[in-house]
């Protein structure tokens, strides 16, 4: 099936120069399938609120970036702790995308829309009505449970925007050709909530995948030796944000509860709301060692010093159908894993072969998981590395995701030809 010259209309809110890797990956991997891409998108003003130079809020434009056309519109910016004013960012940039990006909508053989947030898939149901292009969803966070998951809008307000959320959700999925999504367990979560088994697929979110910068030789042992950390000691490492949703705290007691030669060391590279009390709870034991955040380019180094990586989320319902791109990023460097966490992310590592797991709270699991992944002779965890790296090339690498996505876009556009 030729796949050139099919246009297909991106929608997404965010979009660089906004930190948006992931859309823009989307966007620039279908156009290396062949597909004709248009990125309809808004304002540049995440995450601050405030709007990027060269822009204004209520000002549509049009530009080239990273060789696709982007047409931007107009938004109420805003990233603040106020419900009222995130939600009135979301429909305000929804709205003014249904008006003012149908003209891009019209001339597509198909629509993409990226579903965080869900209101991003209103200009593609309003063109779809009108015009009959059909749209795809992919959904990367499952609404309305991530949106109320951290007590957003509680009390009576709140009971009555998830249930104007809800129906609005269901309306998306009922009226898009088909739905992906990126984790195995949101399969199995939209088809209880009514979407057709035969409507989903599982397209994987990808992670860069040029081959990152070599530390120099002797630059992990001179990194290690800074720590204290021995040449034949085991070094488990948690690099990203210490919140709530991460539940450090399992993680900390169990290095923090071993005695001081164990030869077992826990390096915590990053900051957040949580990351004080995880230092007072870690006490100064030797075995504890937190790092502040540093330059991406500094990570190699960081990473290599380590012999393995932890995932950690807290046990929630919504964590169990999500895959933290930390999974991709891991497998994709060939790193064996430590996943404390349920469902999904879980699953992957135990497929693959790829490390360890451990349910998220449970101390002595964890604890007889890190003793197991710190007893596993050196050759065995780069051979789980091996294995997370095969498993991520086979089922979550971009020609991977990028092939499915296009295929499901192709057979959307035909049947609207039909």
């Amino acid at each position: 099936m030729e796949s050139h010259g099919r246009r297909v209309a991106f929608v997404c809110q965010w979009y660089p120069p906004e930190p948006a890797a992931v859309p823009q990956g989307i966007a620039t991997a279908l156009a290396d399938q062949g597909l004709r891409v248009e990125v309809l998108t808004g304002v540049p003003n995440y995450p601050t609120g405030v709007v990027a130079d060269g822009y204004a809020a209520w000002r549509p434009s049009r530009e080239q970036l990273g060789g696709l056309p982007v047409r931007r519109v107009p938004l109420y910016p805003s990233h603040d702790a106020s419900a009222v004013r995130r939600l009135l960012n979301y429909a305000s940039w929804a709205v003014s995308a249904a008006v003012l990006g149908q003209r891009l909508l019209r001339r597509a053989d198909v629509a993409l829309v990226y579903s965080s947030p869900a209101t991003a898939a209103l200009p593609a149901m309003v063109a779809r009505r009108l015009w009959g292009t059909p749209y795809v969803l992919l959904v990367q966070d499952v609404w309305p449970d991530s949106v109320f998951a951290s007590g957003f809008l509680p009390g009576t307000v709140g009971r009555v925007a998830r249930r104007v959320l809800e129906v609005l959700v269901g309306w998306t999925y009922r009226s898009a050709d088909h739905v992906a999504v990126t984790s195995p367990g949101m399969v199995g979560l939209l088809a209880s909530r009514g979407v057709p088994a035969d409507k989903l697929s599982v397209v994987h979110n990808w992670v860069e995948e040029a081959p990152a910068a070599q530390p120099e030789a002797g630059e992990a042992d001179a990194v290690r030796a800074a720590w204290g950390v021995g040449a034949d000691d085991f070094v488990l490492m948690y690099a990203g944000n210490h919140g709530q949703a991460q539940a450090l705290e399992p993680v900390v007691d169990v290095f923090a509860g071993l005695p001081a030669d164990a030869g077992c060391h826990l390096v915590l590279v990053g900051d957040g709301i949580a990351k004080p009390g995880l230092v007072e709870r870690a006490a100064g034991h030797p075995l504890v060692h937190f790092l502040d955040p540093v330059p991406r380019t500094a990570m190699p180094a960081l990473t290599s010093a380590a012999d393995a990586q932890l995932v950690s989320l807290d046990a929630q319902p919504l964590f169990a159908v999500t895959m933290p791109s930390k999974v991709q990023s891991i497998m994709a460097a060939g790193v064996p894993l430590l996943v404390s966490a349920e469902g999904d992310s879980a699953d992957a590592v135990r497929t693959a072969g790829a490390g360890l797991t451990a349910p998220p709270g449970d101390r002595d699991a964890l604890r007889e998981a890190v003793l197991a992944l710190a007893a596993t002779p050196a050759e065995e965890r780069r051979a789980m590395g091996r294995r997370g790296r095969a498993h991520y090339e086979e089922h979550m690498s971009r020609d991977v995701g990028a092939g499915a996505l296009r295929r499901l876009l192709e057979r959307a556009a035909d049947r609207r030809r039909r």
